[in-house]
């Protein structure tokens, strides 16, 4: 018979105490975080979903009230996945009850909520009430809400409440999913609104409405305006084109937004009111629009050192006058669709004729071309800025990837070979 061993008691009720020891050694750890101060236990609760914040009240009687002092609210409805396996009715029940239970817990959190101003109010949702997001909107504006995102997917355009464009402390204001066609009913007063960023989901009925909605920012800094939705047109400004539109304080913009042909005057008096940004990305929409533009319908960027556009297909017209308008650009991003054309029908570069651009002698430093395909109107552009770009320090190709392999090593050799033949700055592929 084996004869078993075991720890002496001493050693036994050792071990215990140390096991004791620590774990009140992790209890004190983590109880630390309660005794910070209430600024940054709020500051940190800042970081992460209302939902989530809430749920710190049941951690102790000192987390209780911290949550309704958080200077964020940030809701987002997400439907919960149902296991496929569920009958039909216990499905259509469970969203009823998720349909219901997300504005029910929206309006108990704003009925305790206690801090003002709000820093940031975020609400992504579907599938809800316009007097719900009203509602919400509208409280949000009575704290004194900084910087407010609405996104919302919903089966429907939601029109805005008349108040959030007018509110004195709005900073930042992003939105997608949204009905902007009630601008025409009022006037738009955003004193202190410096980002405004409109999603491609957001809905004009006429250009005339971009205009009031700009036009209410005095000090703009930030602008983009994705969407290319509009149903309807011949509003005053692209009848008459004669309204003034002043951003003078826009540094950044970022233009998606299509014109129709009968709408060029609205287009252009647009496009010439950023004159004075820093950062300008044109998207292949815009640019579609802007391709049949005249010298004089494209302004001076004296202090643009930035220029990203998209092509769905070669504007090269364009692109030269955009070079020959911005002296002082520093950085030139081109991004196209890769097409695929029989042999002739690609449009071609022949502006060499021209005066060499002052960016190109004096300031570009950084050319990127994304999805490269070979062409010759190509490879005669990228050799037309290695030339004449005497400061470029970086030149970034990259190329198609739906090409072939053999085709992708052929445009690495020819490349290589016309930045040799100019002594440019190296390529690099990605």
């Amino acid at each position: 018979m084996t004869e078993q061993t075991s720890d002496p008691p001493s050693q036994r009720l050792k071990l215990s105490s140390t096991e004791e020891q620590q774990s009140d050694e992790e209890e004190e750890t983590a109880d630390k975080i309660s005794h910070l101060p209430d600024a940054l236990l709020t500051h940190i609760l800042s970081l992460i979903p209302t939902k989530q914040s809430v749920k710190t009240a049941v951690l102790s009687k000192r987390w209780l009230p911290l949550w309704t002092s958080v200077p964020t609210l940030d809701f987002d409805d997400e439907t919960p996945v149902v296991s496929s396996d569920s009958e039909t009715g216990r499905r259509e029940d469970h969203k009823t009850h998720h349909t219901t239970a997300f504005p029910d817990f929206v309006y108990s959190v704003l009925l305790h909520y206690e801090a003002k101003p709000v820093n940031r109010f975020r609400l992504r949702c579907s599938d809800l009430s316009d007097a719900n997001i009203t509602a919400w909107v509208g409280q949000a504006v009575l704290r004194k809400v900084q910087e407010i995102e609405l996104s919302l997917s919903l089966s429907r355009y939601v029109g805005l409440p008349r108040k959030l464009f007018n509110c004195d402390s709005v900073v930042v204001m992003k939105l997608n999913g949204v009905f902007l066609n009630a601008l025409v009913s009022f006037s738009v007063r955003l004193p202190q609104l410096k980002v405004l960023h409109v999603g491609d989901r957001v809905l004009f009925g006429c250009h005339d409405y971009i205009f009031a909605l700009v036009a209410g920012c005095p000090v703009l800094e930030d602008l983009s305006l994705e969407s290319s939705y509009n149903d309807a047109c011949g509003g005053a400004v692209c009848l008459k084109g004669d309204v003034k539109l002043d951003m003078k304080l826009l540094e950044k913009a970022k233009i998606g937004f299509s014109w129709k042909n009968t709408c060029q005057k609205s287009m252009f008096l647009f496009f010439k009111a950023l004159s004075n940004v820093r950062f300008l990305s044109i998207m292949k929409s815009t640019a579609g629009c802007l391709k049949h533009a005249l010298a004089s319908d494209i302004p001076v960027f004296n202090n643009l050192v930035q220029l990203e556009i998209s092509f769905g297909y070669y504007y090269w017209d364009l692109l030269s006058m955009m070079l020959q308008n911005s002296r002082r650009l520093e950085a030139l991003i081109i991004h196209k669709d890769p097409l695929k054309l029989a042999k002739g029908e690609e449009p071609q570069w022949n502006h060499e004729a021209l005066p060499i651009p002052d960016c190109l002698l004096v300031h570009l430093k950084t050319f990127c071309l994304k999805e490269y395909q070979g062409w010759q109107s190509e490879m005669a552009f990228v050799g037309y800025i290695m030339q004449n770009a005497r400061a470029l320090e970086t030149m970034t190709i990259s190329i198609d990837s739906s090409l072939d392999l053999q085709s992708q090593l052929q445009i690495r050799r020819n490349l290589s070979i016309l930045q040799r033949s100019f002594q440019s700055c190296e390529i690099v592929f990605c």
